[in-house]
Order: structure tokens, then sequence, then C-alpha cells
């Protein structure tokens, strides 16, 4: 499975009845962009379009000892990117775009009006702040910094709450919503 959706037909597949979800976890791939993994469920490339990748009742293996009942959503991108023990982030050959955390911020608010998942740290979250929770993140192994920081931000770990407040920024101009 790899398709192409609108945020419409997400909300669609959404209110299935198997969808069964109470937490979101986002990621980036580490790899190119248009390379659209099965990790996930829902990816993300360069240019802001959404692909479903895998069925969004099926369980993932994106994010470790939480992917039961959880919807993984990523970023495509990511490549050869780095970070350092002094907090400085090397986004790689293929950074996050603008059009990726934008629309990153519209499947949120989808998901969350479709699902009622509170666009919120606890139901909502990065696989960086995931990781700093679980012992293996950036402030303890280095191993999971996803969104831990974006390209141009200079506060370290401000990734999961600055697109959390595009989702509701966008849920609230009606964003993802049947139109």
């Amino acid at each position: 499975m790899d398709e192409e959706i609108t945020l419409e037909e997400l909300g669609e597949k959404l209110d299935d009845p198997a969808v069964n979800t109470d937490h979101v976890y986002v990621h980036w791939t580490a790899g190119h962009y248009g390379q659209h993994l099965d990790d996930y469920h829902i990816n993300i490339d360069s240019d802001g379009s959404v692909y479903l990748t895998r069925p969004l009742w099926d369980t993932p293996a994106a994010t470790w000892r939480r992917n039961y009942g959880s919807i993984a959503v990523t970023l495509d991108g990511c490549w050869d990117a780095s970070i350092y023990k002094d907090g400085h982030c090397d986004f790689g050959s293929e950074p996050p775009t603008n059009e990726q955390i934008e629309a990153l911020a519209q499947v949120l608010a989808t998901i969350s009006n479709h699902t009622g998942i509170p666009i919120a740290p606890n139901y909502m979250m990065t696989h960086a702040e995931v990781a700093e929770l679980d012992g293996y993140g950036p402030n303890t192994t280095c191993e999971r910094w996803d969104l831990w920081a974006l390209p141009g931000s200079t506060e370290w770990g401000s990734g999961g709450d600055y697109i959390r407040g595009k989702a509701i920024f966008y849920q609230q101009q009606g964003e993802g919503e049947d139109e």
C-alpha cells in the first residue's frame, strides 16, 4: 500500500471502526525524499503530499514499546542528519521542509478531529519526546531525536510544541474537517 491521499480521504479512513487508536507518534524516516516507508502509517513527502503506506488499524514497528494502538506519521527525509553533544543539529542533505511541517500539522488536526485524540503532549508526541521519556532519547543516548528541533529553531526540544501549536491552529481554522 502506497497511495497519495487527501485530508478528506484520510478522515474517511480514520472513521473506520477498525481504527482503534489513542496516540500519535511523529517521526522522520532518516531516508530520502520520495521514499515512502511502510514502517509508518502515513508518510509526508518534501512537497507536503500525504501518503498512506499501511492500513491505519495495523500495528507499525515505528516507536519502541509504543506501537499498539498508535498511529505512526513520518516525514520523508533527514538523510545523513546528525546531532551533537552540544545540541547542534545538522538536518542532513534532505531536511524537513516547510511544506512537510504544514502538512504534518494538518494531518494531526485531521486525526484529532476524527478520533478525538487531543493535540497535547501526552497524546501526540515526536519520537524524540517519547525516546526521552523512555530513556533512549536526545538527552540520554542520542539514538532518536526525530523532530526534537526543527531547521531554523534555536530552542532545543521545541519541535513537538511547535508542531502541536500549528496543528491546534489548523484545527481552530476548521482544517481537517469534512468538506
